[in-house]
């Protein structure tokens, strides 16, 4: 009997992540299966400096489709493409390890599958936002259609890729700027899209990132050095 296809492959980059990762991974499992999705998760120890390598070998050890990937720390986008590397599945998922997942969390992602190449998640409200995030949250799609000609509503939360298509694909960003970066390039290369509205889960512990002024910065910058590449790219 030949092995079912995996219809998804969700990548879950973890740094640091020791207290919050076995829920989240167990929450993502359980999700998973309640839809009846046949999938991997795949955990990418992202250079995490406690506990998480050993949980993570835990997890991929006792959980079926669940693999654990250890490397050096190379940010969000590294982990991102560390995962997709082992990825097997007909859609990409990039999951954050400090958010929590129910069946209808993915439900809005799965109901589209063979319906368009990227599937883009926009979320509702920002729940845990102050007003300099929302602030930020409400310009970023602005200053991305205007750079880049690309007019979605949220090009920062979790999309669906086809993986077929995401694997032609060659990404600079590391960080945050990643997720934007995959949306211009897929369009570029004439991928579909469809938009979903999903409801942004509070976190599981601590402080979002994107509230750090050094994140927004370093966000702000690999955006425009994207933009600056991308340029430089199409015209040559």
């Amino acid at each position: 009997m030949s092995p079912t296809p995996v219809a998804l492959s969700v990548v879950l980059p973890a740094f640091n992540e020791e207290a919050l990762l076995e829920g989240g991974v167990r929450q993502l499992h359980g999700a998973l299966a309640t839809l009846g999705v046949p999938a991997q998760i795949i955990i990418v120890n992202d250079g995490s400096r406690d506990g998480t390598a050993a949980i993570a070998d835990r997890l991929a050890a006792g959980l079926p489709g669940v693999a654990a990937v250890h490397q050096a720390n190379q940010g969000i986008g590294g982990a991102f493409r560390t995962g997709v590397q082992r990825a097997v599945g007909d859609y990409l998922i990039l999951w954050p390890a400090d958010m929590p997942a129910a069946a209808a969390d993915l439900a809005p992602y799965t109901s589209q599958f063979g319906r368009a190449d990227v599937i883009v998640g926009v979320r509702r409200s920002r729940r845990g936002y102050n007003p300099l995030m929302r602030f930020n949250a409400w310009l970023y799609p602005k200053l991305v259609a205007l750079l880049f000609g690309l007019r979605l509503r949220d090009v920062n939360w979790i999309h669906a890729y086809r993986r077929e298509l995401f694997t032609r694909v060659t990404l600079t960003q590391r960080g945050i700027p990643m997720l934007v970066e995959a949306l211009v390039r897929l369009r570029d290369l004439g991928a579909t899209f469809v938009e979903v509205d999903v409801d942004m889960k509070p976190r599981l512990g601590g402080v979002a990132s994107a509230s750090r002024f050094k994140v927004m910065w370093r966000t702000l910058t690999g955006l425009f050095a994207f933009w600056r590449l991308w340029r430089a790219q199409r015209n040559a």
